[in-house]
């Protein structure tokens, strides 16, 4: 009873927020290709095509893998009191023009539903050679609809920002992931955290409610587009990609310094929602990785479906996030923030160079 009644009382604040949701202005989010330092359309290339909420296609050539989708957006409503599904009409419209066949991995950060019930379905329905990489508590939930040798739980291999994590190939000889122990903010008063927990047990059931959907360990995740072996037998880095889900209090997510002197990130993947619920975001992690581009992740509202005017995360303070962004970030980095079904194209020919 006193569990039902702290999370009909949670429901009703967080309804009142769903009201007020927030202006993408200062993020300034853009349709069509973006280029990065692309002399022609034929340039070997990264592509990185946002889905909304955490999800996008991270493509060079035929290698593509994506981070967990996710369309289906039901209301805060629902979202707090009822059953809830995949949405078939929304999921094939948020990938409408978007090609995914061919994806071989998805990477999900923790298992709350907006990250990985879409992700089920679309890796059921439209990615059928894609494995997907998370924690225990994802593998835990997602055999209830894919089988255990398309499951991969990082948790136990994952690095942080004093260990290395292990190298997983995700497609080998041409992209390798590297999980990092990350954390989820909190979603209300810098102290509330929805959904949490884990599911420990290989019980492989879908959740009907949005509860059942625990959190887990969340990752973050380093992503190496690899151009083949040195002289040494070393995998040659074209681009070094780091990609977080959720905000966090730093260091969690970061990755090992002796990482980076290997390599440095050249995209770093933030996310948006709850940034204000931590101290330090997203600035630390700017300074602390230094990387060439920023990509935004996880602005738009997923209390609302993708039709119409987009808007952003429901009270989310998008012009004190881009000015903490902005103003972290040493003088020519540029920061992009595509709206779905957009892309970011990094040509390597230059894009892994330093100055």
């Amino acid at each position: 009873m006193r569990r039902a009644l702290m999370r009909t009382t949670r429901l009703l604040f967080a309804t009142m927020l769903a009201a007020c949701a927030g202006s993408p202005r200062y993020l300034h989010p853009f349709d069509g290709t973006r280029p990065i330092d692309c002399s022609s359309p034929t340039d070997d290339a990264v592509e990185i095509t946002y889905l909304g909420t955490a999800g996008m296609v991270l493509r060079r050539g035929g290698d593509a893998i994506m981070t967990a989708p996710f369309f289906s957006n039901p209301n805060m409503f629902r979202v707090g009191l009822l059953p809830i599904s995949p949405d078939r009409g929304r999921i094939e419209a948020g990938l409408a023009g978007v090609d995914v066949t061919d994806v071989k991995a998805i990477l999900v950060g923790h298992a709350h539903y907006d990250h990985l019930m879409d992700a089920l379905w679309v890796a059921q329905h439209k990615t059928p050679a894609a494995h997907l990489y998370g924690s225990d508590t994802m593998v835990n939930i997602a055999c209830s609809k894919l089988p255990d040798d398309h499951l991969h739980s990082l948790e136990h291999v994952a690095g942080d920002w004093w260990n290395s994590g292990s190298w997983v190939p995700v497609i080998p000889g041409r992209v390798r992931v590297m999980a990092l122990r990350s954390e989820h903010a909190p979603h209300v008063a810098r102290s509330i955290t929805l959904f949490g927990g884990e599911v420990k047990s290989h019980t492989c059931r879908t959740p009907l409610t949005a509860w059942g959907w625990k959190e887990g360990q969340t990752l973050a995740y380093l992503i190496d587009f690899l151009d083949g072996k040195d002289r040494d037998g070393n995998d040659k880095i074209a681009l070094r990609i780091h990609v977080q889900d959720s905000a966090s209090t730093p260091p969690y997510g970061f990755p090992p310094p002796e990482v980076l002197a290997e390599h440095p990130v050249d995209v770093s993947i933030p996310c948006v929602a709850s940034f204000g619920q931590v101290d330090g975001y997203p600035e630390q992690l700017m300074r602390y990785l230094n990387p060439r581009h920023v990509v935004l992740t996880h602005w738009d509202n997923f209390f609302r479906g993708q039709a119409g005017t987009l808007s952003a995360v429901p009270l989310l303070d998008t012009r004190t996030f881009a000015a903490r962004l902005t103003a972290s970030l040493p003088a020519g980095v540029q920061w992009h923030t595509p709206m779905p079904r957009q892309t970011v194209r990094f040509c390597l020919h230059a894009a892994g160079r330093r100055a």
